[in-house]
């Protein structure tokens, strides 16, 4: 059985074609161990996230009112959620994505394109890191990363949809698309077609995210639960 070389690959993806081609069925020895560590990586940032306070300043006011046991009580759910939500985003770019990218390019193996994945969500975890990093060090968060051009557009126009819409669009986005042509280009027949298919699903993404953004779910979930 081939092995799975992710540091060779990564700066020789030629590699990771031939290692595919001579596998049975796309599998790879020590595949699944780098699965385990980069979904590792996803869950440390989301708790990471979550024990520094990110999105939990809704609790604050049960430890304001000395409500200490509550207030553990609504951490501890609000960290399991975290966990959760790490899993949900891990599974979406492992196997939504891809599913994604089978559907348009030249039916090249759903396998296949998991393996490429697997250099691209620590890319978007890493970004997501450093700016964690970055608002804890300031004692602050803003709702737009500096990874992106929406802190700069905000200055000129402040237009809520199009500054999430525009705050999507990361270096790590860029980086994304280059790792995921720089492998899928090997297998497609029409790379033109190709880049410009993972380009439109970047911005698809990023057009959805902004949606959501700006749209107020937790009032709408209150208001549902009464």
């Amino acid at each position: 059985m081939s092995e799975f070389h992710y540091w060779q690959q990564l700066s020789q993806p030629s590699r990771l074609t031939h290692n595919l081609e001579s596998s049975e069925n796309g599998k790879l020895k020590g595949y699944i161990k780098w699965v385990a560590m980069i979904l590792g990586i996803t869950l440390f940032y989301f708790i990471a996230r979550n024990i520094w306070g990110m999105n939990t300043a809704g609790l604050t006011y049960l430890l304001v009112d000395g409500q200490y046991d509550q207030y553990r009580y609504a951490r501890l759910i609000s960290l399991v959620g975290a966990i959760l939500m790490g899993i949900i985003y891990f599974l979406f770019y492992y196997y939504l994505i891809p599913a994604v990218l089978y559907t348009f390019t030249d039916n090249i193996p759903y396998r296949w394109i998991q393996k490429v994945q697997l250099y691209v969500i620590p890319v978007i975890i890493v970004e997501k890191l450093i700016t964690l990093f970055v608002f804890a060090a300031a004692g602050f968060t803003t709702p737009f990363t500096f990874f992106s051009l929406a802190p700069m557009l905000s200055y000129v126009y402040y237009q809520d949809y199009l500054l999430y819409f525009v705050n999507q669009l990361t270096i790590a986005s860029v980086v994304t698309v280059f790792v995921q042509y720089a492998f899928i280009s090997q297998w497609a027949t029409r790379k033109k077609v190709l880049l410009i298919n993972l380009i439109l699903i970047q911005i698809i993404c990023a057009a959805i995210v902004a949606v959501i953004s700006i749209l107020p779910i937790t009032t709408w979930l209150e208001g549902w639960l009464g």
